[in-house]
């Protein structure tokens, strides 16, 4: 094993203009194992980062800086919460953010910026040669990579179904989930995660709602918080950001994996086909045989380039962290155990970025 390291100070990127940050091909595999970056109006929510692995054409990850650090809104919104910082990354200054993901390649990487106006920036990258991969308790193969899944400014209509994820032919290990959504309100959290492993007619349930996905509830009434397994990053009126790592609770497959959520739900007793379960064992009728997945779900093209941050004018830091009414609706149904009125919830505005080890 070797470690390698690199470091830019004073740097300078051009508007439009791809800049490579570091270059590794000594022919040996490897793992990169942090990068941190910072400047003034230049590693923000407008950089577009990629990393080319082995020599490939394409990034197979190509991701805006913030999303992939959970933060789903503009720097400004969130600087009452900075500095924050979990095992996997950290926001600790104005335009400061680092991660420690592992990333594998096989004997070469290349690390550019992209961004649409001049900026100076700092930037620091390690990693180790002939090092294993891991992911919580489990040393993953070496010929693993790292994917990304996207979905960019969906616009979702009630109950829709949106694709996280859908990976055939290949084994693999979900490493990172990160939402951010936009609404009139946060009824669009009652929609449940659900999955499907290796071809399975069977829905494996991964939440109760979205909140409960984020390890959270109650419409996030306490706020943002930031922990190793997940955490809000905003939460304002029908608008919020969240991650969740799958490193000490792994969701796995062998031959494929699709990865669903939906734009609200209720339960089953109220949406008898396509409802979360309401008691155990699942009472909902569905299953691949009854109609094809493109009839159960959205098929619309979600852009992967399209620009998503909304601007400060919409979302306003000096606005209280989160809305008291959405909280009391969703009381009030847990104490007397009525329905939602789900007619008043618009189209939801969603970004996700799924991370996926695969062999």
């Amino acid at each position: 094993m070797r470690s390698f390291s690199y470091a830019i100070k004073n740097g300078f990127m051009y508007p439009n203009v791809e800049k490579t940050l570091y270059e590794h091909n000594t022919g040996a595999p490897g793992v990169i194992t942090e990068q941190w970056f910072t400047g003034q109006k230049a590693m923000d929510e407008d950089t577009r980062i990629r990393i080319y692995i082995d020599d490939e054409p394409e990034a197979s990850l190509d991701f805006q800086l913030f999303l992939a650090h959970g933060v789903g809104f503009r720097e400004e919104n969130e600087l009452p919460d900075i500095p924050w910082g979990t095992r996997r990354l950290a926001h600790t200054a104005d335009g400061g953010i680092y991660n420690t993901f592992r990333i594998p390649f096989g004997k070469s990487f290349r690390v550019t910026a992209t961004r649409p106006t001049f900026g100076q920036f700092w930037y620091i990258i390690r990693g180790v040669e002939n090092y294993p991969l891991v992911l919580g308790d489990l040393i993953l193969p070496s010929h693993a990579r790292l994917r990304l899944y996207k979905n960019v400014k969906a616009v979702m209509k009630p109950y829709e179904f949106l694709p996280l994820a859908y990976i055939e032919k290949s084994a693999g290990a979900v490493f990172m989930v990160t939402l951010a959504a936009n609404s009139s309100d946060l009824v669009y959290l009652e929609g449940c995660m659900r999955a499907y492993i290796d071809g399975s007619n069977k829905t494996t349930w991964l939440s109760s709602g979205t909140e409960d996905f984020f390890l959270s509830a109650y419409y996030f009434n306490k706020g943002p918080y930031h922990l190793d397994n997940a955490g809000l990053t905003y939460v304002n009126k029908g608008a919020m950001s969240a991650y969740k790592f799958f490193e000490n609770d792994p969701l796995l497959f062998s031959k494929s994996l699709e990865l669903w959520w939906r734009c609200s739900d209720a339960d089953v007793s109220k949406d008898f086909k396509h409802g979360c379960p309401n008691t155990f064992p699942d009472p909902s009728p569905y299953s691949k045989e009854e109609f094809s997945r493109k009839e159960k779900f959205s098929t619309k093209e979600k852009s992967s380039s399209e620009e998503y941050f909304t601007s400060q004018e919409e979302f306003s830091s000096k606005e209280k962290p989160y809305s008291k009414d959405n909280f009391a609706k969703k009381e009030k149904v847990f104490h007397e155990g009525k329905s939602y009125v789900y007619s008043k919830l618009k189209t939801t505005t969603v970004t996700t970025y799924t991370w996926v080890y695969e062999w």
